[in-house]
């Protein structure tokens, strides 16, 4: 058994509640007060599948990257929020915050393309400029071997070469516009929109999905609590949709 208290200020620690942006709500999503947890189940996102998944695994907390809560409540009526209420699971969510913590999920995605030591940029744009021109190919068959993908929403895909790129995970395409002012050839982000993409100039833009490009925040929880005793189970997900 392992102490909440001490399970959540681990994550805190990492991931400072004060960093998430005005318009999140990282934090407790329910928080029933128990004080002790035998098994965490670790997700990206919180679904009926999700709390199935926790019960049937015996969780009693769970942790997730996107909160389930961003406004305000008047009445609580989802069944899958009262189903984790009588099962006694506990919800906690680490989002923006962990996004631009150090070490966080645009940092992880970049080293998950084998990218470190990278700046930083808008606070959620990891970014790295090379001495020497990369071979785009080699990029694009990296990215379908550690994502496990066939084929990957490009554009601007006709580049051979490129010496500077960028990441953000989940949502990025709102910073197209300024990450083109500092000089990147290649971002890297997910859920690209039909008129951001039209918008783009020179730069290739590589979307990832938003899936794809967070799938692995379930690591970054297991990293942070790998020392406590607690059981972690990394939750079964796939994308919202499947390409047939």
């Amino acid at each position: 058994m392992a102490c909440v208290n001490k399970i959540i200020k681990k994550i805190e620690e990492f991931a400072p509640l004060d960093t998430m942006q005005n318009w999140d709500n990282s934090g407790w999503q329910i928080n029933l007060n128990n004080k002790e947890t035998n098994s965490i189940l670790l997700t990206l996102d919180v679904t009926e599948k999700t709390i199935d998944e926790a019960i049937d695994k015996q969780c009693d907390l769970i942790l997730s990257h996107h909160p389930i809560f961003f406004n305000s409540i008047k009445v609580i009526e989802k069944p899958f929020i009262i189903k984790a209420i009588q099962n006694n699971i506990q919800i906690y969510s680490a989002h923006t915050n962990l996004d631009i913590a150090q070490g966080g999920v645009s940092e992880y995605l970049a080293e998950k393309c084998g990218f470190k030591d990278l700046d930083t940029a808008f606070e959620f744009i990891k970014y790295k400029k090379f001495d020497e021109n990369k071979d785009f190919n080699e990029l694009i068959n990296k990215l379908k071997q550690t994502f496990n993908i066939n084929s990957l929403r490009v554009v601007n895909s006709k580049r051979k070469t490129y010496n500077s790129i960028a990441f953000c995970s989940g949502s990025g395409a709102d910073f197209i516009d300024n990450i083109e002012k500092i000089g990147i050839d290649v971002f890297i982000t997910g859920d690209l929109k039909h008129h951001q993409a039209l918008n783009s100039n020179s730069m290739t833009i590589i979307d990832l999905g938003h899936f794809q490009s967070e799938k692995f925040v379930v690591e970054i929880f297991e990293n942070i609590l790998k020392d406590e005793d607690v059981i972690l189970v990394k939750a079964s997900e796939k994308p919202a949709w499947e390409i047939i």
